[in-house]
């Protein structure tokens, strides 16, 4: 093997190792690479190595470093960042791919922004499967996610377009201050998930009527339920980003529909079967006009059996809407 052949084969170990192994928050020391390189059968000396990462950078690898007591080295990711990232995920995971595929592919996705973006979409709740388009948007899951990641408070403002499209600011664009807990698709749209310290409870807010996205200094309040707070739990309890009050509702449907009720609220649930054939289960879920829409959506296939309260608002909504309509 001639030497030019010796000295590419190194470059390309050296760039493979750069790019798998860090990014501008995981860099390698010098003496650090050299090992990696050593593993892999290849010498090479402290004083060379500037030299081969020179020639990555002149060849478009773009390879940065700096001076903390040694000198280190991380690889520029060119492929996709992690909000983008994050999105092509959000359209693999609500895809009726089979999840084995939906793990592969999501792999690859992760392999081309190195290892330490492996956890990139945990804090996301897949909802809906929708496509979402709105470049700005990228720019503000990214800090959310970086305040999630640091545990930091996030801060915005926010905004509503009037009938003209123009962007109407609340609070006479007031930052918004709140702990963040997780992202949500649903509908279309991103959503934030936080917690307000001056109200003592959750609330969200659409990404794409954020600006100025700041992660603060200022750490997350110290909840329990933060550390105990589970999204899956939470995504089986909303049925999309409508508030509502959170009820035990038991409801009867027809046997047609048990996959259905299986998708919105889990296989956890205990299904009984009555004498007349049809099937009753208790769910626990926010009350409000999505759920009700979805029971009236099933043409008389769904009722709702209790409590009282659910099915006297119930009849008021649907007496609402006959008389609109």
């Amino acid at each position: 093997m001639s030497k030019n052949t010796d000295s590419s084969i190194k470059l390309l170990v050296l760039y493979d190792i750069l790019l798998k192994s860090t990014d501008e928050e995981h860099a390698l020391s010098t003496n650090e690479i050299i090992e990696e390189l050593k593993k892999r059968g290849i010498s090479v000396s402290r004083k060379v190595l500037p030299s081969d990462i020179d020639l990555l950078n002149k060849y478009g690898y773009e390879i940065c470093s700096y001076v903390k007591k040694s000198r280190y080295y991380y690889a520029v990711h060119q492929f996709f960042d992690t909000a983008e990232i994050t999105m092509l995920a959000d359209v693999i995971k609500a895809s009726k791919l089979t999840q084995s595929r939906k793990e592969t592919i999501i792999n690859k996705l992760y392999s081309t922004i190195g290892l330490y973006r492996d956890t990139a979409t945990d804090n996301i709740i897949f909802l809906d499967a929708k496509k979402f388009g709105n470049s700005s948007i990228i720019y503000n899951i990214d800090a959310i996610e970086t305040a999630i990641k640091q545990k930091k408070k996030v801060s915005f403002v926010y905004f509503h377009l009037d009938e003209n499209k123009n962007k109407v600011y609340h609070k006479g664009k007031k930052r918004y201050v709140f702990n963040p807990l997780s992202l949500i698709w649903s509908k279309d749209n991103y959503y934030l998930l936080c917690y307000d310290d001056r109200h003592d409870g959750t609330s969200r807010y659409r990404i794409d009527k954020m600006e100025s996205v700041t992660v603060e200094g200022e750490p997350i309040l110290e909840k329990e339920e933060f550390n105990n707070f589970n999204s899956e739990t939470y995504r089986k309890q909303v049925f999309s980003m409508f508030g509502g009050e959170l009820e035990k509702v038991a409801i009867q449907f027809d046997k047609e529909l048990l996959s259905d009720v299986y998708d919105k609220f889990g296989m956890d649930i205990q299904i009984h079967k009555s004498s007349d054939g049809t099937l009753t289960t208790t769910i626990e879920v926010q009350v409000s006009k999505t759920f009700f829409l979805w029971v009236v959506g099933t043409l008389g296939k769904v009722k709702i059996i209790e409590p009282n309260n659910v099915k006297e608002r119930f009849d008021s909504f649907v007496k609402e809407i006959t008389d609109n309509y």
